[in-house]
C-alpha cells in the first residue's frame, strides 16, 4: 500500500485516458478505495486479464514547429492512456528494473532507455577508442546504421547464413556484400557496431531530415529498386476493391444484405452447436430454405404470408411479418438483416424460428 501511495503522489499532471480517470482523482481517494485499487492490481498480475479500456489509447497530433502542417509526418503524436494502467506499469516497472540491475543482468555497454545512462555514452566511447594508441598501427572502423521503420529490415531468420546465401531481396543481397566485406579484413582490425536509439545531441540532424525531405520536391526521378514483396500489399487491396465493386453491383443477392462488406465473418455457430445449426443458419443468410423455396421444385406459385398477405421469404419471416412481432421480441428485437447476423447468437435465431414451428423446415 505504501508503494501504491508513493507512485500515485509522484504522478505528474498528464490528461486522462479514454477512461477519463486523472491522477488528481487518485490523489484524493479515500483509504478504502486505494486497498480496492490494490486488490484490483493484484488480481491483474496474478490473472493476466486486463482491463480493455487499458488497451486503448487516445492519440493527439501535435504539429512540429516550423513544419509544413499538411504532411503528416511533421506531426508529433501524443497518446494518452489510462491513468490506472500507467500506475501500475510504473510499479511493475520499476520492481523489474530493481532486479536487473541490482543483478547486472544487462550488459555496460547497453545505455538506450537505462536510468543514468545516455546514448551520448555510446559517443563519448567511439572518441575514446578512436584516440586510443595501437601499436599495430591498425585501422579504426566504425560502421553506423539507420532506419526510419524497423518494419523495413528483414527478418531474423532471414538473417541466418544459409537463408542469407539464397536470398533475393534486394536488402538482404545488401546486407550480405557488407558481411564479405567484414570478412576480407585481416584478423588484428577490430570492429564495432554501434547503435543509437535517438537522434538528440547530434549536430546536423535536422539540416539532413530537411535534404531528405528536399528530395520529394525535385521534379527528376531516378529508378529505385522495390522488392516485390512490397508489392503484395497493393495487389492485394486492389483485388480486394475490385471483388467489393463486383459485389456492390449484386443489389438483389438475398446474401448482399446479410454480408454486404467482403471479408466480415457471419456467425454460425452457437454454444453447444453441431453441424446441423450451421447449415441452418447458412440457408437463412443466402436465403433459400424449403419453407421459401420448395414452390420452384413443386412448379408452384410462390407462396403469401396468410397474416400480412406479403410474400413469404426468409426476410419476412425473421424481421418483418407483423403476425411475429410478439414472438420475435423474446428473441431479439433488430430491424435488419445485416444487424441480425452480426449481433444476435444464432442459437438465439433458432430457438425463434422453433417457437414459431418452422425450424425443421428450414
Amino acid at each position: 500500500m505504501a508503494k501504491l501511495k508513493n507512485y500515485i503522489v509522484k504522478s505528474n499532471e498528464s490528461a486522462a485516458g479514454p477512461d477519463g480517470v486523472c491522477y488528481q482523482f487518485l490523489r484524493h481517494l479515500p483509504e478504502s478505495c486505494l486497498h480496492t485499487l490494490l486488490k484490483l492490481f493484484n488480481n491483474i498480475w496474478t490473472t493476466g486479464d486486463i482491463p480493455p479500456s487499458w488497451r486503448e489509447a487516445s492519440v493527439v497530433p501535435i504539429p512540429k514547429p516550423g513544419k509544413d502542417p499538411s504532411d503528416p509526418s511533421n506531426y508529433r503524436p501524443i497518446v494518452l492512456t489510462s491513468c490506472l494502467c500507467k500506475t501500475l506499469e510504473r510499479m511493475v516497472n520499476d520492481r523489474l528494473v530493481h532486479v536487473i540491475e541490482s543483478r547486472n543482468l544487462l550488459s555496460n555497454v547497453q545505455c538506450g532507455f537505462r536510468k543514468d545512462h545516455s546514448t551520448v555514452d555510446h559517443l563519448v566511447d567511439w572518441k575514446r577508442l578512436s584516440k586510443r594508441p595501437s601499436p599495430e598501427k591498425s585501422k579504426f572502423w566504425l560502421f553506423f546504421s539507420t532506419w526510419k521503420k524497423p518494419m523495413i529490415l528483414p527478418g531474423v531468420t532471414a538473417c541466418r547464413p544459409y537463408r542469407l546465401s539464397k536470398a533475393k531481396n534486394f536488402k538482404v543481397i545488401d546486407i550480405r556484400r557488407l558481411y564479405n566485406l567484414i570478412r576480407k579484413f585481416p584478423t588484428y582490425v577490430h570492429i564495432s557496431f554501434v547503435w543509437i536509439p535517438a537522434h538528440v545531441g547530434i549536430q546536423g540532424n535536422e539540416n539532413v531530415d530537411k535534404l531528405a525531405k528536399g528530395a520529394l520536391n525535385r521534379t527528376s526521378t531516378y529508378g529505385k529498386l522495390i522488392c516485390y514483396s512490397d508489392l503484395k500489399p497493393k495487389i492485394n487491396t486492389y483485388i480486394k476493391s475490385v471483388w467489393q465493386r463486383d459485389w456492390d453491383a449484386e443489389g438483389a443477392n438475398k446474401l448482399h444484405e446479410v454480408l454486404p462488406n467482403l471479408g466480415e465473418d457471419l456467425h454460425r455457430r452457437g454454444e453447444g452447436a453441431g453441424r446441423k445449426l450451421e447449415m441452418a443458419m447458412c440457408r437463412l443468410h443466402v436465403g433459400h430454405t424449403w419453407l421459401t423455396q420448395s414452390y420452384l421444385l413443386k412448379n408452384e406459385e410462390q407462396p403469401f404470408c396468410y397474416a400480412c398477405d406479403s410474400l413469404y421469404t426468409v426476410r419476412h419471416i425473421l424481421i418483418e411479418c407483423p403476425d411475429f412481432q410478439d414472438t420475435r421480441r423474446k428473441y431479439f428485437s433488430v430491424t435488419d438483416m445485416y444487424r441480425l447476423f452480426q449481433e444476435v447468437n444464432p442459437s438465439r435465431i433458432v430457438g425463434y424460428l422453433k417457437d414459431l414451428g418452422v425450424y425443421g423446415k428450414i
